[in-house]
């Protein structure tokens, strides 16, 4: 850990220890299930340390780090995060996330990449944890440090976790992204594959590409509710414009997304139509209505038309199947907590769609903390496919995580949270988000599991950025919490 040096950018900012091992964990590229290069070098540093590594079949791993101080012989505390991260980048930028470094920029009390995800979700609360065991809290019990992989691909890490390598009965959870923050409960999810065979063939006609792009993208879950532009669907909108008004239209591709759980931030099309020049002036039309549409949400919002060079497309009801399912699928908040309020309970993401040489396939990302509805949600999305001729199937299911407002740890973490904060009570809630601690609690029953963490915006898109201050003020209220705990 100690042989990537800290960045210019950098230098000088604390808890260094922290910022250390996020500085060497951003510098090995980390997909989700590509971890092990980054898993390697962790449980190398661990092992030099003296602590005890253990890994199960995915490359979860605990490691053993005994009590210090008052802590010595306090019961053992879990403490969780995920080391993979979301890929996303700008499409102008040169970046090989199976091969590049994250270039760590900082911006006033930001850090954040170059054009690219920063991997903060979940690489600061890794490092937190990793510094604890490195001993720069004077104070704290025996912890497991239960790194997981896979969470962003579907939390295949946690789903198939060896959990007799774990003692502990109490977890606390570093990815959550506003400090001041305790989460009791987070939605479970499943994803829906939708797909549509097809048989591309030469035709005639004039070929365009359609484009959207400039949007803010964002997390599928923590920013549902902000009313951002899903690039997907505002290309179907666009597609369907010109079929509505008696265009004939064939598609050679459709692509947009590359994250079923991250809003899309661009998508294209390129397309066969009688006449450019007849679509483009519909299209004009078409870029206003969206522009009034988004005006606050997306001010950057860029609807492109470009002539392209002819490919084979498929016939005109293949294309009219794919249109109308993008454009009537269920998209965005479907429901909102009866308990909690503000809360969104249940949302839905088209996240991804790409072309093969015989199908275009359709990605949605479904969450909910209502089992039932999350069901409902799945089927909705099943008539549709069924509606329009696309095959579809669910995978990938996970758990929520219900809330225990009666737990011992959420009781004294309240206690030092208030106390860190000058009296302030953290604010206690839930999470529309896909939090591990759901499918961790079926593997750990009868564990005490809160989730907190420091500021993160704009996660799962390239403007992901980091708070330096706020990481140095969690920091500083995880090791009371610590210190509470012996």
């Amino acid at each position: 850990m100690t042989t990537h040096p800290l960045p210019d950018s950098l230098i000088g900012v604390e808890p260094s220890a922290v910022w250390r091992h996020f500085a060497a964990i951003s510098a090995i590229p980390r997909a989700s299930k590509q971890e092990t290069a980054v898993v390697t070098m962790i449980s190398d540093w661990a092992r030099s340390q003296g602590f005890a590594v253990q890994q199960d079949r995915l490359q979860n791993s605990v490691i053993q780090v005994p009590g210090r101080g008052a802590g010595v012989n306090a019961p053992t505390t879990i403490i969780q995060g995920h080391i993979d991260m979301v890929c996303e980048k700008n499409a102008e930028v040169d970046h090989d996330f199976n091969t590049d470094p994250i270039t760590l920029l900082r911006d006033g009390d930001w850090v954040h990449a170059h054009q690219t995800t920063l991997g903060a979700d979940n690489a600061i609360g890794v490092s937190m944890g990793l510094a604890a065991a490195e001993g720069i809290f004077q104070d704290h019990p025996p912890l497991e440090l239960l790194i997981t992989t896979d969470e962003e691909a579907g939390m295949g890490g946690a789903r198939t976790l060896d959990s007799t390598m774990l003692t502990g009965k109490r977890l606390i959870n570093i990815d959550a992204e506003e400090e001041g923050v305790l989460y009791i409960g987070c939605a479970g999810g499943i994803d829906t594959v939708a797909t549509k065979k097809i048989s591309p063939e030469p035709c005639s006609g004039d070929a365009i590409r359609i484009s959207i792009t400039g949007l803010k993208g964002g997390h599928s879950g923590l920013d549902i509710h902000k009313n951002r532009g899903n690039a997907i669907r505002l290309l179907a909108t666009s597609l369907h414009t010109l079929t509505a008004a008696g265009i004939s239209v064939r598609i050679c591709t459709i692509t947009g997304g590359s994250k079923r759980n991250a809003i899309p931030r661009e998508a294209s099309a390129l397309i066969i139509v009688p006449d450019a020049n007849t679509a483009t002036q519909l299209l004009d039309t078409q870029r206003a209505h969206l522009h009034a549409l988004h005006a606050d949400s997306e001010p950057n919002l860029l609807l492109s038309i470009d002539p392209a060079k002819k490919e084979s497309a498929c016939d005109e009801t293949t294309t009219l199947s794919i249109i109308r399912y993008l454009f009537c699928a269920p998209l965005g908040i479907l429901s909102l907590s009866q308990t909690i309020p503000d809360l969104v309970e249940s949302s839905t993401n088209i996240g991804v769609v790409h072309t093969t040489n015989d199908a275009i396939i359709v990605t949605h990302c479904s969450r909910s903390s209502n089992d039932h509805a999350l069901f409902d949600i799945a089927q909705k999305l099943n008539v549709v496919a069924y509606a329009n001729e696309l095959d579809s199937k669910q995978e990938g299911r996970y758990s929520g995580w219900q809330p225990d407002s009666s737990s011992t740890l959420l009781a004294t973490a309240k206690v030092v949270f208030a106390a860190q904060a000058g009296g302030k009570e953290p604010v206690v809630t839930g999470i529309h988000a896909g939090l591990e601690c759901g499918i961790l609690l079926e593997k750990l029953p009868n564990t005490e599991m809160i989730s907190f963490g420091p500021d993160i915006t704009g996660a799962h898109s390239p403007d992901e950025r980091v708070s330096i201050r706020s990481v140095a003020a969690v920091t500083k209220t995880f090791g009371a919490l610590l210190r509470a705990l012996c």
